[in-house]
């Protein structure tokens, strides 16, 4: 990288003072990076490596914002080259590629990189690749699940070694009014911290460590946070009444191991002692379309409840870049109580996930569950689960999103059968996203009503301004609406028509 980093610096700072280009070549023109490098500069002559790297990836996403990668003539090197006015031209004959002078320094004759734009090239340098395949990181999320490839990161990249480690995570400082007869209001906060890493060798085969924590417990007790007809898991031997449970310390524990097959296949592991089974979509955590959201969707346990499982294994083969099949086997019980633990780990559960995608905007997956004895309170009861999701993500050139999904999740149990409905969307525009979800679920763990399966629907609504954003990280207010709809049997317990809001405080790490 430090040869790059040197044509970088002497392109924006001498670049518009080259004399006498060849005719015809178009003029040089001055970049907006050129002040910035010289804080990178001046950092580096300090000994501040911290404040020369911020700085330098800061020129580099303006150069990339420009139009060109390390070039002061507008269209890049490929346009440079046809000019006249590139000391490799004789080795850049079509308007693509990049010289290798951009990635090996100042030396003439070193050849092209076919079919490489300087924009494309930006992105596999700043980028961290994929733990199971030579995608970007973006792709990847909760357990073993794909995102669209486009969707936006928000992280901290770094080296230990020939480790490349990344950071994660967020803390939501939120007070909650329920509304309605059963609704509770409590402030309480949101929290989790992800540290993983990776290690490449030169045949593409990578080994990965992951660490995923949350303070839920500690913030906002055994009961977790009032969230009007949440159902699924206990406090103190009762179940929870209209209320999402906290999330374990330990979320994630998990190694991971890819490596190639032959031709374009990959074939993976995931081994966790505390982690996410191949069943559903990414965690609601974990998606673009869900991530600004402060509340949990009432579907979680129809769709991505499995994200916290003690004891997972899971293997799998990717097909290029457009297809995944894996296969899992499972705790299949729910996380007890006692937050602050590994629970006992058993493989007594399967699963068996597909996953397609088409193009850098869309995932599809489809998944099997089978889920042994999954709730504390109705043991013996088995439980099967069927998911479908379809995820869209466009990243406009203007630094603006758009992420939806929607999805449908089916729980078979005694002979019985409950389905969840989930469409939800975020988009961001400058420093606002607004995000809208719409859960429709038949429940029938609903807590002090006539025993039955209720229909409830849920629409939510809401944004987030984002205060400040830089390398540290990105700081942001927001509030939420619910509105709700369900039988009118159900009124004697919750009212005609409740009402519930939210507002909050967000610090979560900054956009990559």
């Amino acid at each position: 990288m430090k040869p790059l980093l040197t044509v970088l610096l002497a392109l924006a700072l001498v670049g518009p003072a080259l004399a006498h280009p060849p005719k015809g070549a178009k003029k040089l023109r001055p970049s907006k990076a050129t002040p910035i490098l010289k804080q990178a500069l001046d950092a580096k002559k300090k000994g501040d490596m911290k404040g020369y790297e911020a700085a330098l990836l800061a020129a580099k996403k303006i150069l990339a914002e420009e139009g060109r990668f390390a070039c002061c003539i507008g269209g890049g090197c490929a346009e440079c080259a046809l000019e006249g006015s590139c000391g490799c031209a004789a080795n850049l004959f079509e308007k693509k590629g990049v010289c290798k002078t951009c990635l090996e320094g100042i030396k003439a004759g070193n050849g092209r990189y076919d079919n490489l734009t300087p924009d494309m090239l930006f992105e596999q340098l700043m980028e961290m690749k994929g733990t199971f395949g030579p995608w970007r990181m973006s792709r990847e999320g909760s357990g073993t699940t794909w995102l669209p490839e486009s969707s936006p990161m928000y992280g901290k990249m770094s080296e230990l070694g020939s480790w490349q480690l990344m950071q994660m995570g967020l803390a939501t400082l939120a007070y909650g009014d329920a509304g309605g007869k059963r609704g509770e209001s409590q402030t309480y906060g949101a929290t989790q911290y992800m540290l993983m890493g990776q290690k490449r060798d030169e045949k593409e085969r990578v080994l990965g460590l992951r660490g995923m924590f949350s303070l839920d417990a500690l913030t906002n007790g055994k009961k977790g946070y009032p969230n009007l007809f949440q159902t699924g898991e206990t406090a103190n031997g009762q179940p929870l009444k209209d209320r999402q449970h906290p999330h374990d310390l330990i979320m994630e524990l998990a190694a991971t191991y890819s490596a190639p097959l032959g031709g374009d296949k990959r074939g993976f592991l995931y081994l966790a002692p505390a982690g996410e089974p191949a069943i559903g979509p990414a965690a609601f955590q974990h998606r673009p379309s869900a991530w600004d959201n402060p509340s949990a969707p009432i579907s979680h346990h129809w769709l991505d409840g499995t994200h916290i499982t003690y004891g997972v294994a899971t293997a799998g083969v990717t097909a290029g870049d457009k297809w995944k099949v894996e296969g899992s086997i499972f705790n299949g019980r729910e996380p007890g109580e006692d937050r602050n633990n590994i629970d006992p780990i058993r493989l007594n559960s399967y699963a068996g996930r597909i996953t397609h995608n088409p193009t850098k905007d869309l995932s599809f997956q489809a998944s099997y569950g089978f889920l042994k004895s999954p709730e504390t309170l109705e043991p013996g009861v088995n439980q099967h689960r069927l998911t479908l999701s379809a995820m869209h993500n466009k990243a406009f050139e203007n630094g603006d999103n758009l992420a939806s999904m929607v999805a449908i999740g089916q729980n078979l149990k005694d002979g019985s059968k409950t389905t969840a409905l989930l469409a939800e969307t975020a988009y961001t525009h400058g420093r606002q996203t607004y995000f809208a979800r719409l859960d429709n679920t038949q429940k029938d763990e609903l807590v002090g009503v006539p025993t039955g399966v209720y229909r409830v629907q849920k629409l939510s609504l809401g944004g987030v301004h984002n205060l400040k954003q830089d390398e540290r990280g990105q700081q942001g207010v927001g509030a939420s609406l619910d509105f709700y709809s369900y039988p009118s049997t159900l009124k004697a317990s919750y009212g005609s028509a409740p009402v519930s809001v939210n507002v909050f405080y967000r610090w979560r790490f900054g956009r990559m």
